[in-house]
């Protein structure tokens, strides 16, 4: 027997398509606005999460929707390129906590003027009501997908 979907289902299916669609134009700009800082929109991101704290590579992951696997290795890379440094962590001597070096927090910073200026204008002719109330769709099915 073949499950129908249902208007929910169309929608979810709508939504996951169109998300599909966005995440890549998504990670091209981000591409674009990080290549003159040296970095990828996957190393951003990486790096990015530890602008405000210290993290595990499995902490990160689990923060950003990721594999551990892929963490860990755009984390060796950031290491490699002393974009960030291990440090040992107090509540698990195994997991290293990843740290933003000063080079790696004044990379982030580089990219932010020209991120600020995409945001700008990829918001132009979008009430920003509705961008925040789209974020808002999201996170529910996010919850309502796990």
């Amino acid at each position: 027997m073949t499950t129908k979907r249902n208007r929910g289902g169309d929608a979810v299916s709508n939504l996951l398509l169109a998300t599909f669609k966005l995440n890549g134009a998504f990670l091209a700009a981000g591409d674009k606005i990080s290549a003159p800082s040296g970095l990828t929109s996957a190393r951003w991101q990486v790096l990015g999460t530890l602008m405000w704290d210290d993290m595990t590579v499995s902490g990160i992951a689990r923060e950003m929707g990721l594999s551990r696997q892929a963490v860990q290795r755009i984390a060796n890379v950031l290491a490699k390129e002393n974009l960030i440094t291990f440090l040992d962590n107090p509540n698990d001597k195994r997991a290293k906590l990843a740290s933003a070096t000063d080079e790696g927090r004044k990379a982030i910073q580089s990219l932010a003027e020209r991120q600020h200026a995409w945001a700008n204008a990829t918001a132009t002719g979008i009430d920003p009501a509705e961008i925040e109330r789209a974020v808002e769709v999201m996170k529910k099915v996010l919850v309502a997908s796990k």
